[in-house]
């Protein structure tokens, strides 16, 4: 199978496909106007649903989990990781084996899965908890994490957590000796505490600009550390409602291309009609213009972009080449994963 088309930075591409796999890819000359693109699948590493399928469900079955692919996939994004936030133990613990069992028994739900995210319950519960029910957050505890890591099998590669929290610090370490990746966010964490969870091997910023009190010190404040440190990686949710245009700005001059990563933070009602769901034992609303609020109507309650969505968004608001942004939903998070080196 022979398939060409332009391919975003580099122009036009022959690529001939053999047994589903590539065989060669040949550059013949620049992009040609009014012709398709070819790119790499995108990666979405924070999904916590998706087409009526939450994640976090107290009922939820490893055929509901696979059953989100085929909508997935329409979308362009091949590669995602499920994400677990704020919750009982045990619920959490629940969920990581039917995410485990899927990942067992579906096959194509294990291709598109290079692993799973815990978004807490190692959070703030000030007013950087957003969404995140503060009932059930708790310290970093390392055997409570090792019995989740048991139930997913493995399979917990991201933990996004806040740094300030007692024990945090001992608990980035030991994760990132065991090859999990650690992400700060939700965090009233100050400078210093940033600096050193980046010295204890923190990689990565969990939807910079958002997952941070409304207001805060001019100076002393969590975002300006994770912005200036060049060692951490920044995901952003532009989905047209979590940051404005200015903020997306500046996050790319301060880490550049190769250190931003696009993701949705998407939740159950992602491609569902505007209207009212339960999601994490709450009521959320999908409104008519795609925003997603809690039961208050002002309280953000994840996304309900979709990939391609969140990549047109992020060109208009940076002025972005479509190579660029395809960087940063593919080969970055890919990296980032260990998916590509």
């Amino acid at each position: 199978m022979e398939i060409n088309a332009n391919f975003p930075g580099r122009g036009w591409a022959r690529i001939v496909l053999r047994n589903g796999l590539i065989q060669s890819a040949e550059f013949q000359g620049p992009t040609r106007d009014h012709q398709p693109f070819v790119a790499p699948g995108l990666v979405d590493i924070q999904v916590n649903g998706f087409a009526g399928v939450d994640f976090s469900d107290p009922e939820l079955t490893s055929e509901a989990a696979a059953s989100v692919l085929s909508r997935i996939w329409k979308t362009g994004a091949t590669s995602f990781c499920p994400t677990l936030i704020t919750n009982a133990h045990s619920r959490l613990r629940r969920n990581f084996r039917v995410l485990a069992e899927a990942f067992n028994s579906h096959p194509r739900f294990a291709q598109s899965v290079p692993c799973f995210h815990l978004e807490g319950p190692y959070v703030s519960p000030g007013g950087a908890r957003g969404a995140h029910n503060p009932e059930y957050m708790r310290p970093p505890d390392w055997d409570e994490f090792e019995e989740l890591q048991e139930a997913a099998e493995g399979h917990i590669g991201i933990v996004t957590l806040a740094p300030e929290l007692p024990g945090a610090m001992e608990f980035i370490r030991r994760a990132s000796a065991a090859g999990v990746l650690v992400a700060l966010g939700h965090t009233d964490a100050s400078p210093e505490q940033i600096h050193e969870a980046v010295e204890a091997g923190a990689r990565l910023s969990t939807h910079l600009g958002n997952g941070c009190p409304q207001m805060m010190h001019r100076h002393l404040n969590p975002l300006w550390a994770q912005l200036a440190i060049p060692e951490l990686s920044a995901s952003l949710i532009c989905d047209g409602f979590h940051l404005p245009p200015d903020f997306v700005n500046v996050a790319l001059r301060s880490k550049g291309i190769d250190h931003c990563i696009l993701i949705t933070d998407a939740v159950m009602a992602t491609t569902l009609a505007p209207g009212r769901y339960r999601s994490l034992d709450a009521d959320i609303e999908l409104l008519p213009n795609n925003k997603v609020v809690m039961a208050d109507g002002k309280t953000l309650a994840g996304s309900a972009a979709t990939l391609n969505h969140v990549v047109e968004v992020f060109m208009r608001y940076a002025g972005a080449t479509l190579a660029d942004a395809l960087d940063m939903a593919t080969i970055n998070p890919a990296r980032l994963l260990v998916l590509l080196c």
